[in-house]
């Protein structure tokens, strides 16, 4: 291994990348719910912001997929190996990122009726 291609790291990349995008929209959530007192605008922007994060999460699942076998043979024994981890740890920030949005949304709600 005389020098690391971006093929090599392009799948931590990704991952690395869609780290920061479920850490910034889990903050916006929970500005959303303090700021927006409309729910109807509220519920749009939250399912907009989870379809947008499900789309980043999926093109993050490919460039993982489609690079893995183009990096250098021992990355590529790293990236098949933690290939399922990957994909957990993907699903499970859409899901935290779910759970904040529907908090996002019910906050409104609870916020009048205290």
């Amino acid at each position: 291994m005389k020098y690391l291609l971006i093929i090599d790291m392009l799948p931590a990349y990704g991952l690395v990348c869609y780290l920061l995008v479920s850490i910034c929209i889990t903050l916006s959530f929970r500005w959303l719910a303090h700021a927006c007192e409309d729910r109807r605008r509220l519920r749009f922007t939250v399912i907009a912001l989870l379809v947008g994060s499900l789309s980043v999460a999926l093109l993050v699942g490919c460039a993982y997929t489609i690079a893995m076998p183009y990096a250098q043979p021992d990355m590529v024994d790293f990236y098949r190996t933690y290939h399922p981890a990957a994909f957990v740890f993907l699903t499970g920030l859409f899901c935290v990122q779910s759970v904040f949005g529907v908090a996002a949304v019910q906050a409104p709600l609870n916020r009048h009726n205290a």
